[in-house]
């Protein structure tokens, strides 16, 4: 299977591909997404950003009128952490996995903005973003009591896609596609952009877990335009190694939720082949 391990992942590819000094372009979220909006790229669009008590004051006034939800999320986070989705409702606003009511949503931004889940453990801005949903063909794909909204991973090496997974929100990971919460990843063979193997709690899986719905041989809308926009991004964020990050929105197609200078090596077991292997394919 020719597996790549952590050591040899930033040993032969982070360290020599990723210069340090160009991190921030994507560990800093609201600096990536002002590289990708300029070079013309798909993005969420932010209501608001709170970088202290000033912006904090009237935040809920930013959203505009006709939006009921959106996405709370550390501009310097990582692994999924810090992110919540926040609804509007008769108390206001509530967060989604929190009691009823706007205390509880300032109270999560104050803890972004403490570096709760900041990569580096200090102070950090709050985003208030567009919340994207599901294209139908991701909906036929879970269960009818996950609302989660499910991402697709692709792995870059300088201008070639050399892997892709798509993550799928359960119940057991709190409708988040995280895989390390409780998220299925899918391999994607690149050459058809269809769905081949599960990946579920580190162990193979033909069917979803929870809707026993088969998980191979569907095609992914738009991947493409989806490898398209990904062979884009090294050059752009000044790294040679990336994990590039879309949800597939039923209304504006593939956007970019996040760019990764470290990718975690899961993507290999929903794909049943190793990214040491396919990386030297791929530079010969």
């Amino acid at each position: 299977m020719a597996v790549l391990g952590i050591n040899a992942r930033n040993l032969e590819y982070i360290y020599p591909e990723n210069p340090r000094q160009n991190f921030p372009n994507i560990d800093d979220k609201l600096r990536a997404k002002d590289l990708l909006a300029a070079n013309g790229l798909p993005i969420p669009a932010t209501y608001h950003v709170v970088t202290g008590p000033e912006s904090l004051r009237g935040w809920a006034k930013r959203i505009p009128a006709d939006v009921d939800a959106f996405v709370l999320k550390p501009s310097r986070g990582f692994g999924g952490q810090g992110i919540g989705f926040v609804r509007r409702d008769d108390e206001g606003w509530s967060m989604s996995d929190a009691p009823p009511g706007s205390l509880y949503v300032e109270m999560h931004i104050k803890r972004i903005m403490n570096g709760a889940y900041s990569i580096d453990n200090i102070a950090d801005a709050a985003i208030l973003e567009h919340k994207l949903s599901n294209v139908e063909a991701i909906m036929r794909l879970l269960p009818n009591d996950v609302s989660g909204v499910a991402d697709l991973r692709t792995i870059v090496h300088r201008d070639r896609v050399v892997m892709a997974m798509l993550r799928l929100p359960t119940a057991r990971s709190g409708g988040k596609a995280n895989l390390h919460q409780g998220g299925l990843g899918i391999g994607i063979d690149i050459d058809t952009g269809r769905t081949t193997l599960g990946c579920w709690r580190n162990r193979i899986v033909e069917k979803h877990p929870e809707s026993q719905q088969p998980l191979s041989g569907h095609v992914i809308p738009g991947f493409d335009s989806i490898l398209e926009m990904s062979r884009q991004i090294p050059e752009l964020v000044g790294l040679g190694y990336v994990g590039v990050d879309f949800v597939l929105d039923s209304r504006l197609g593939p956007v970019i939720i996040e760019v990764n200078a470290r990718p975690g090596l899961a993507i290999q077991l929903a794909n049943g082949r190793g990214l040491r292997q396919v990386l030297r394919d791929a530079s010969h």
